[in-house]
C-alpha cells in the first residue's frame, strides 16, 4: 500500500506529484488544514513529511513492502517558516541506508532506515524539515 492510499492521508488531501516532478508528493491548500493562526497545522505537516518518508523508502527499495514490517521509531523535526499554502514534499534516504538496508534484510536482521525530509512552499520556502527513523523487519522474522 501507498502513502496516498491510506485514509487518513487521503483525507489530508495528500497526493502524489506530477510525473517528472522533483518531490515526492503534495498537499493544495485548504481552509480546513489550518491552525488557529491561519497557517498549516504543524500536524498536518508532520503527517505529510511521514508519508513522504515512507514513499521515499518505498521508491529507494523497490519490493520492500513485500518482504519486510516497518513502523516510524524515532523522528527529528524542525519547524521552520510557517506553511501559508501548498507544500510539496521532498525526502531521501540518509547514506547510511543506503548502504546498509538491502544488506542487513538480506541477512534476514532487522534494521533501521533513516530518511531526510524537507516541505517547502513551491517557491521553494522550507517550511519543515525532518529525519523519519524507520525500524524495519523482516516479514517473516
Amino acid at each position: 500500500m501507498r502513502p496516498v492510499d491510506l485514509a487518513f492521508n487521503q483525507s489530508l488531501g495528500i497526493r502524489n506529484a506530477p510525473a517528472g516532478a522533483p518531490h515526492l508528493l503534495a498537499l493544495p491548500w485548504s481552509d480546513r488544514l489550518c491552525n488557529h493562526v491561519g497557517t498549516v497545522h504543524a500536524a498536518v505537516q508532520f503527517a505529510l513529511a511521514e508519508a513522504a518518508s515512507a514513499e521515499c523508502l518505498l521508491r529507494a527499495f523497490p519490493g520492500i513492502a513485500a518482504k519486510a514490517f516497518a513502523v516510524v521509531r524515532q523522528v527529528d523535526v524542525r519547524y521552520r517558516k510557517a506553511a501559508t499554502g501548498e507544500l510539496h514534499a521532498f525526502a531521501k534516504p540518509a547514506a547510511e541506508t543506503v548502504d546498509g538496508l538491502e544488506r542487513e534484510l538480506a541477512a534476514r536482521k532487522p534494521a533501521f532506515a533513516a530518511v531526510e525530509v524537507e516541505l517547502r512552499s513551491p517557491d521553494g520556502t522550507i517550511t519543515f524539515a525532518g529525519r523519519f527513523t524507520w525500524y524495519i523487519r523482516p516479514a517473516d522474522a
